[in-house]
């Protein structure tokens, strides 16, 4: 069995299910900008996962868009709520010493597509017309320039099918889920762990996100 869990925003939940028994565990991003807890507690929680991830190749970690605005060479403005102006410098640095360990999907041999916030059509036709053609390509396209993945929609929140898999939002990417996968993502919290068909009836959304992240979602 596999495991994911939503946003971590410092908060400490994950290693409660390392003595699990799983196959992998996926970590969806936003390891900085909580709420509430210190920068202090944060970047050593980030410092654990990341420690565990090198130990244990099981652990699969998400870039969210809480780690994205902190990297170098995002866009002028790219800078979403509780950006830590203070400490931007420290987390900088220690997401761009680990960045081996990131990716931006990840797709299982069963068909789970797991990031962020999801992979709509739109974004995809936008991919394939810069050369990436598969979701898997995404990592690629992201390691050859992050550009593609900033801030790019008609709504401030992120609600708009042209967002990419750090930003789109469980409304649009029930309208625009790229079909054939199990969508597993974190980003917009939920009440609780959410299923959802795509308006095609067929492709699945799951909303992983709740917030204390005291939940995992078993697939």
């Amino acid at each position: 069995m596999r495991l994911a869990i939503g946003d971590i925003h410092g908060k400490p939940f994950w290693k409660h299910f390392l003595g699990e028994d799983f196959s992998e565990f996926y970590i969806l991003g936003d390891y900085f900008d909580s709420y509430g807890l210190s920068f202090k507690q944060e970047y050593a929680n980030f410092q654990q996962i990341r420690d565990a991830a090198r130990q244990d190749s099981r652990l699969k970690l998400c870039l969210g868009n809480h780690d994205y605005h902190y990297l170098k060479g995002i866009p002028t403005g790219e800078r979403y709520s509780r950006f830590n102006y203070q400490h931007c410098a420290a987390i900088q640095e220690i997401l761009e010493a680990a960045m081996e360990l990131f990716s931006i999907v990840y797709l299982t041999s069963d068909h789970y597509l797991l990031s962020h916030a999801g992979v709509s059509r739109t974004f995809m036709q936008k991919a394939q017309a810069k050369g990436f053609k598969t979701p898997e390509s995404l990592n690629a396209a992201f390691r050859q320039g992050r550009r593609l993945f900033a801030f790019d929609g008609y709504d401030m929140y992120g609600n708009d099918v042209s967002q990419g898999p750090l930003w789109i939002r469980p409304e649009a990417l029930e309208q625009d889920a790229l079909p054939g996968y199990t969508h597993i993502v974190g980003h917009t919290p939920q009440a609780a762990i959410t299923e959802s068909l795509a308006e095609d009836g067929v492709t699945r959304c799951v909303f992983i996100d709740t917030g204390n992240n005291k939940s995992v979602y078993w697939f």
